[in-house]
């Protein structure tokens, strides 16, 4: 395709510019190769499939470009400014396990990243808070710095604690509670097995804590048994603790642990029940006569051969 257009020339023999070419907006920019429509198009088409699928693609309506020239044209398109975020999300952020953490800003209401500060200190976020007056509301887990920065940054704005980590922080204190009251539920759910026993009309089965629970525990051993290995075998080379820390990720005080450890240090495994529940009856009986003193109960059950502590009956005494 052929543009003709007009040329003008200064008469003015200092004028550097002696010759001007005509100017035609809405066909094509100054000094381009390509018409507006042709750019546009090539925008269109990098913006949605980017460089190699959008060249492909534009071979099909005989427009022929490569991949960099689309590429090219994302890079110089003008995008208009977003507006100013009114609801953000705050949180932590590292670029591998075990490294120095920083701080994501998210739009929550687009849904796109805002900013990614250095570190997790309580002045850098505010100062960026500082510089949005618009935000509203504030949702961010229950780090204090986070919760400075906040107040101080923008004290207009509503804190609120991000859905993640409420769900998160419920589901740890259930499993808590629930590991706390493991023994009666064990007995609850005996029960409910024998009762159902002899109906059997019904088909409800409540399974075993500790049977639903082993295949999670028999994995979690083995992730730390690898670890462990393989904080032995830097150890044979030579490889210091901050090194062994650095190549494998991990907290220095795991890294110690295993380093002095001479086989593989395993978990105390949980025991239903207490020692201390085969002298409940003669504990209820000597509290109902009067004896209230831990240390003369301890000492009462120690002769009939009880092998726990006094702290142990104190805080059964507590409840």
């Amino acid at each position: 395709m052929e543009l003709h257009t007009r040329r003008f020339f200064c008469q003015q023999p200092t004028c550097p510019q002696q010759i001007f070419c005509e100017r035609l907006p809405a066909v094509v920019a100054p000094y381009a190769r390509r018409t507006q429509r042709l750019a546009h198009a090539f925008h269109v088409l990098g913006f949605a499939l980017g460089g190699e699928a959008g060249a492909r693609l534009a071979l099909v309506f005989s427009m022929s470009t490569s991949a960099d020239t689309l590429l090219r044209s994302i890079r110089r398109a003008a995008l208009s400014p977003p507006p100013p975020p009114r609801v953000v999300g705050v949180d932590d952020w590292a670029k591998r396990k075990g490294s120095r953490s920083g701080t994501i800003v998210v739009d929550l209401e687009r849904r796109r990243p805002l900013e990614l500060l250095p570190d997790r200190a309580a002045e850098t976020l505010q100062h960026w808070l500082a510089a949005y007056p618009s935000i509203e509301i504030i949702s961010r887990d229950r780090a204090p710095q986070y919760a400075e920065a906040a107040r101080v940054g923008a004290p207009h704005a509503v804190q609120v604690v991000d859905r993640w980590h409420v769900l998160k922080k419920l589901s740890e204190a259930v499993q808590r509670l629930l590991v706390r009251h493991r023994a009666p539920l064990e007995e609850a759910t005996r029960r409910m097995r024998n009762h159902q026993g002899g109906q059997p009309g019904m088909a409800l089965a409540l399974p075993s804590l500790s049977s639903s629970e082993a295949p999670e525990i028999a994995r979690h051993r083995a992730t730390r048994y690898a670890r462990y290995c393989a904080v032995k075998q830097l150890q044979r080379q030579g490889v210091s603790q901050p090194g062994i820390v650095r190549t494998l990720a991990m907290s220095h005080n795991t890294v110690r642990r295993y380093v002095r450890a001479d086989t593989f240090p395993e978990r105390a495994q949980y025991r239903l029940g207490s020692r201390l529940d085969a002298y409940l009856p003669y504990l209820h009986a000597r509290w109902a006569q009067g004896v209230r003193t831990p240390a003369a109960l301890g000492q009462e059950l120690r002769a009939r051969g009880y092998p726990g502590t006094v702290r142990m009956i104190e805080r059964y005494l507590l409840r």
